[in-house]
């Protein structure tokens, strides 16, 4: 009697834990970075430093885009820094979505195999912003509950190099090796089993070439860096 007792709480435990739901659809994470701006370093990121006229046109351009698409996202979100905020607010207008902010999405310098190129940020600010990092990726990259979710992160060019060197399971170091553009759209998918998949990568098929500003020039075209 007391090995059926047994055997019966043993099923009623794998019924009830296979009872619980579990996610199943996919989290599409549209990661924009923001517009061109015309930067001083003596100034606050939080404060100055906001998007000059041609970075609210390409941020204008993303979110006629993102209009235009046959999905609806459900957040809205970006970074407290200046030219982000800007640049949510610009395509919130666009969409009809209040665009909520968060920290850990500002821009910082992680850990990278090139050490020269983070000169002025010591071993201890790296790994801060390796862990802010992480942060950020759990509480966005994560499989949707229900149907598949779409959700919009404004956000930074070395934020956005690093999340994608994390989907893909390349060491995050490298995110130096990529070039993004300004108001770009990158896209990753977070399946429900919580695999993460890089659909594209820096897209500015919305900007005109001749409004296209990158880091380091991109393919050969547009203005300098930014």
């Amino acid at each position: 009697m007391a090995l059926l007792l047994v055997a019966a709480t043993l099923s009623g435990s794998a019924l009830a834990a296979d009872a619980t739901p579990k996610p199943e659809g996919t989290r599409y994470v549209y990661l924009i970075r923001h517009g061109d701006y015309d930067r001083v370093d003596s100034l606050d990121d939080r404060t100055a430093n906001a998007m000059n006229a041609l970075g609210h046109e390409q941020a204008r351009l993303l979110g006629e885009r993102l209009l235009g698409l046959p999905v609806r996202p459900r957040l809205l979100v970006s970074s407290g820094l200046t030219r982000a905020r800007g640049t949510g607010d610009d395509i919130g207008a666009i969409l009809g979505l209040r665009c909520e902010r968060d920290s850990t999405l500002e821009e910082c310098h992680p850990p990278a195999l090139r050490d020269s190129a983070v000169t002025g940020e010591d071993r201890a600010e790296q790994d801060a912003c390796a862990a802010q990092l992480e942060l950020a990726w759990a509480a966005y990259m994560r499989p949707s509950p229900d149907a598949d979710a779409h959700d919009i992160l404004v956000c930074h060019g070395n934020v956005i190099r690093w999340f994608v060197a994390r989907a893909m399971g390349a060491d995050t170091r490298r995110w130096l090796s990529m070039n993004i553009g300004n108001a770009s759209l990158t896209i990753l998918a977070i399946r429900p089993d919580g695999s993460p998949r890089l659909v594209m990568f820096s897209d500015v098929g919305h900007i005109p070439v001749e409004k296209q500003t990158w880091l380091g020039r991109g393919a050969g075209w547009g203005k300098g860096a930014r």
